[in-house]
């Protein structure tokens, strides 16, 4: 059993000197200029053990949408269910968000800082990136089902779920777009001002979209005939 726990300990630090080292790579000398070779050999183990990790340069750079993911979907387990799960996501968040502040996160925000950079200068790994997103999130879409007494692929999860990514997506992409016109963006690049971009994203989409309407004439025939 403790050999078993050792072993697992091993890997993971394997997986997460590999991460540390190609985003610092890929941040410095640029994404297609880095080598898997060179991945392996400042992780110090062999470009076999590289590739049995990660498939390709372009997963190894996302990764950490996957551990933040898994890191999510545990504190949102342990929300108390109310009927509203935007509100449980975002508190969720904050709460990993807080470990990020206080440097207490198994994923450093500096490995944000740099996946969003290198996303943002590479188109391939920006597309791998968009594709991936829901197979990388699925800890978290499975967790939002339970709460829901759903399935993962049932409408109404995946449309809290989709809600949620794009209001985190654009927390992020304030955070790290200098020239971003989201009126709230804050300037700094810390964990603190990308918590609270996602807190005024929340808001933002609450006060357009999260507010009663009456039903426009157009929404109301396509209801009538169906």
């Amino acid at each position: 059993m403790n050999a078993l726990g050792l072993r697992e300990r091993k890997k993971q630090q394997t997986r997460t000197r590999i991460i540390e080292v190609a985003l610092q790579l890929c941040d410095q000398q640029g994404f297609d200029a880095t080598t898997v070779e060179q991945i392996a050999d400042a992780a110090d183990v062999s470009p076999r053990t590289v590739n049995r990790y990660f498939d390709n340069k372009e997963a190894i750079v996302i990764a950490p949408i996957e551990d933040w993911g898994l890191a999510l979907a545990r504190e949102l387990r342990a929300q108390p269910i109310t009927g509203n799960e935007l509100q449980a996501l975002l508190d969720a968040f904050m709460v990993v968000a807080e470990g990020l502040i206080q440097g207490d996160n198994p994923v450093p925000f500096q490995w944000f800082q740099q996946m969003q950079r290198i996303t943002r200068d590479n188109p391939t790994v920006r597309a791998q990136s968009l594709e991936s997103a829901d197979t990388k999130t699925r800890a978290l879409t499975n967790v939002l089902a339970e709460r829901m007494n759903s399935h993962p692929d049932a409408l109404p999860v995946r449309v809290v779920a989709a809600t949620w990514h794009g209001i985190v997506r654009m927390g992020m992409e304030c955070e790290f777009d200098s020239d971003s016109e989201f009126p709230d963006c804050g300037s700094a690049s810390s964990a603190q001002a990308l918590a609270d971009n996602v807190l005024a994203a929340f808001r933002e989409f609450v006060r357009t979209c999260a507010v009663p309407t009456v039903a426009s004439p157009t929404a109301s025939l396509v209801a009538t005939d169906r």
